[in-house]
């Protein structure tokens, strides 16, 4: 199968390339258990999706800065053995929400952020879905490229049948300091200390069989349209969620992001729905948090790029919730890298707050538990062109085989009630309590 031009290899990488046929969250299904050092993610119209296993290289707990002198440097060091694909080498992982921010231990290797760069790359888009093969050339070529090939088809045969879903208990971990919390953000606010701060809390989940991540992502993906779907595994650690929020997209000649802020659940008929929408979209409170998002994504990204624009208000609407959102794009000016751009929107006042570093100290003193990558960066970056696509790491959790974590947050402005917020967060645990299980029991306090 392996057709190698009469090329001289030059650089210390080739990538080769070839066409399959498979559904990559069904295959990634179908290897659960197999490995454990893996990332796939798939964009939220469904026309790019990336799963990568058996890593060339791991980048654990580095800054955008050490990610970006990679990318640039290994930009120079491959080579294409198959120019009919224009297929590259990509990092794939994503960062933490705050590398100075309070410890999460219960993430492990995950907690400080995790990329792979992967020898086994799925890459499927509108037209095709291909495998890229990334070897050393310090060694013979041709072999290692017939190991891997033999490894892939045994990936595309395997098969598993229906798996279990486990009932799972659940628990609302510090509920009393989060509300007190609020409260005290609120005086912070109306102090003018703050703008707005984004509060995170956490449900611990148990279950009566082990977690099965790859089975939570497929069900993620029926169940959450219109939403970036993702899993980063690192040993016993797997961080899987489906997000409403595109953080940034880069390609040749644009960049786009967007404000997604304000939230309201789904209504039981359409004529409900419509009238929570409108209710949402003339809510004081939460256009004014929306607002905050806007106009600092708008600052940001006009230091990147040119004629910047924003587009048009309107809802976007997932399975369990609606929220407010601004698309927000720009030409990108000459010599802006992708991942600069990123550090500097990243988190947005609709994962911080605003002011973002006051927000983050804030955070960092009084939250009562670590993020992780929970609200961090996750998605690919191009290897060979500056490009890539990064969603926010919302709607999600931490698993490992008998615990979970679930992460839920909403933005704290002067008119927040904290019981209130408390439901807005557990309306949030809803995607992911429904794509772990069918049956639940929260214990709350």
């Amino acid at each position: 199968m392996i057709q190698l031009l009469n090329q001289v290899i030059t650089k210390p990488y080739a990538l080769y390339s070839y066409r399959i046929s498979a559904d990559l969250a069904q295959l990634c299904r179908q290897n659960q258990g197999y490995f454990n050092q893996q990332v796939f993610w798939q964009a939220a119209d469904g026309k790019r999706t990336y799963w990568g296993i058996q890593p060339q290289r791991f980048l654990v707990g580095q800054s955008s800065a050490a990610i970006k002198k990679f990318q640039r440097a290994f930009s120079q060091q491959w080579q294409n053995l198959t120019p009919a694909f224009s297929c590259q080498p990509v990092l794939l992982g994503g960062f933490p929400f705050d590398s100075r921010g309070k410890r999460a231990p219960f993430w492990q290797q995950l907690e400080q952020g995790y990329f792979i760069l992967p020898q086994i790359l799925f890459m499927q888009d509108k037209e095709r879905t291909t495998v890229s093969l990334l070897v050393p050339t310090n060694q013979e070529v041709r072999p290692q490229l017939v190991t891997l090939v033999d490894q892939v088809d045994q990936i595309l045969a395997r098969q598993i049948g229906p798996q279990p879903v486990p009932a799972v208990h659940g628990e609302e971990l510090a509920v009393n300091e989060w509300l007190q919390l609020v409260n005290q953000s609120v005086t912070a606010i109306m102090d003018h200390r703050l703008k707005k701060v984004v509060l995170a809390r956490q449900l611990r989940l148990t279950a009566d069989a082990p977690f099965n991540a790859a089975e939570i992502l497929q069900r993620l993906i029926c169940q959450q349209e219109n939403t970036y779907h993702f899993l980063v595994q690192a040993g016993n650690r797997t961080f899987v969620g489906a997000s409403p929020e595109r953080l940034l997209k880069a390609d040749a000649r644009n960049f786009t992001t967007a404000s997604v802020a304000g939230s309201i659940r789904r209504g039981k008929t359409p004529g409900e729905d419509e009238q929570l929408g409108q209710q949402l979209l003339t809510d004081h409170k939460n256009n004014h948090e929306h607002q905050l998002v806007v106009e600092r994504i708008q600052q940001v990204l006009a230091e990147y790029a040119t004629a910047v624009t924003v587009g048009q208000q309107r809802l976007l609407k997932n399975r369990d919730i609606q929220h407010i959102y601004h698309p927000i794009s720009g030409r990108r000016k000459p010599g802006g890298a992708m991942l600069d751009l990123l550090a500097a929107l990243h988190p947005t006042p609709a994962l911080g707050g605003e002011p973002r570093q006051a927000a983050l100290a804030w955070l960092a003193a009084r939250e009562p538990a670590g993020r992780g990558m929970y609200g961090g960066p996750v998605g690919w970056l191009g290897l060979g062109a500056d490009e890539g696509e990064f969603a926010v790491g919302l709607r999600s959790g931490v698993f490992s085989q008998q615990a979970g974590l679930l992460y839920a947050g909403c933005g704290i402005v002067a008119g927040s009630v904290a019981a209130k917020e408390r439901r807005e967060t557990g309306l949030k645990f809803q995607p992911m309590l429904r794509g772990v299980s069918d049956q639940w029991i929260i214990n709350k306090h």
